[in-house]
C-alpha cells in the first residue's frame, strides 16, 4: 500500500553554492508530486563531498532535505550497509506474505 522511492542523490559537488541548490532542487521535486494520490515514502541516499572543507554545506543541504514535507528517510553513505541490509530484510517479509 506504499511506494519507496529510493533516490540516489549526490553532493559530491565542487562548490558550497551547489550542493545548495541540488538539495533546494529535489525540495523542489518533491514538493510538487506531496499530495499524489498514492502514498510513498522517499529514500534518499546521499552521497557526500570529499573535500573537508564543503562539509559545512553539505550538512546545511541535509537540513534542507529533512524539510521534505513527505514520509521520509536520509541515509548517508557511513549508514548504507546497514539500510541496504534492513531494507532487504523488509522485502524478504513483504515477499512472505
Amino acid at each position: 500500500g506504499l511506494w519507496h522511492c529510493l533516490e540516489p542523490v549526490s553532493l559530491d559537488l565542487s562548490s558550497p553554492d551547489s550542493i545548495r541548490e541540488k538539495a533546494h532542487r529535489w525540495l523542489g521535486q518533491v514538493m510538487s508530486v506531496k499530495d499524489a494520490a498514492e502514498k510513498f515514502k522517499v529514500y534518499l541516499l546521499l552521497g557526500a563531498p570529499q573535500h573537508d572543507a564543503l562539509q559545512p554545506a553539505y550538512e546545511n543541504a541535509v537540513s534542507i532535505l529533512r524539510k521534505l514535507p513527505v514520509e521520509k528517510e536520509i541515509v548517508c553513505e557511513g549508514a548504507a550497509a546497514d539500510f541496504s541490509e534492513r531494507f532487504a530484510r523488509e522485502i524478504e517479509l513483504h515477499e512472505g506474505h
